[in-house]
């Protein structure tokens, strides 16, 4: 499933006229792009390796403008998930969602971690809600498994409404 995240910019920063919209749109949109690179730049707050996610969204953001509205839509996975928060569940089949836990498993799938299934040892002990798949060498924590996520709202994913609308703002008054 494909979630959009969409930032509609009010209607009474912009005038009526389109070009103005435009600009608006094209403010908002810049501060977003900013703000999700910048977002990457700083890194995982769990110390794995950074996978690019936020920068991948911010070459995501697009802009539509109709009439004197400006419409800016990040087009990533997961972003408006994080936005709102929500809870995942396995799909396709799957009895487990994998959270990576270390180096070995930090942006990939434990399918493309361990292709062979044969560096990773199961652990889901009878009657446990979560198990993990370890390093059969090492004993190290490479995922762990667990039913579902609940994923907390994190507003920070992009710029505060004051950033926005300045954003906006300063760029309508740029072209006038």
């Amino acid at each position: 499933m494909h979630l959009d995240l969409k930032i509609t910019v009010p209607a009474d920063i912009l005038a009526s006229d389109h070009e103005l919209a435009q600009a608006a749109g094209r403010g908002v949109s810049n501060a977003v792009k900013r703000h999700l690179v910048e977002r990457d730049r700083r890194g995982r707050s769990d110390g794995l390796p950074r996978t690019g996610y936020y920068g991948d969204a911010a070459s995501g953001v697009t802009t539509e403008v109709s009439g004197n509205r400006a419409v800016v839509t990040i087009h990533k996975e997961g972003v408006a998930l994080h936005y709102y928060g929500g809870v995942v569940y396995p799909t396709d089949g799957h009895k487990a969602l994998a959270i990576p836990k270390s180096i070995q498993g930090a942006g990939k799938r434990p399918a493309e971690a361990d292709p062979d299934h044969t560096k990773f040892a199961l652990v889901w002990p009878k009657g446990e809600k979560t198990g993990t798949l370890r390093d059969k060498e090492t004993d190290e924590v490479v995922y762990l498994l667990v039913s579902k996520a609940t994923i907390p709202e994190d507003k920070t994913i992009l710029p505060t409404e004051s950033e926005m609308e300045s954003a906006g703002t300063a760029a309508m008054e740029a072209i006038l």
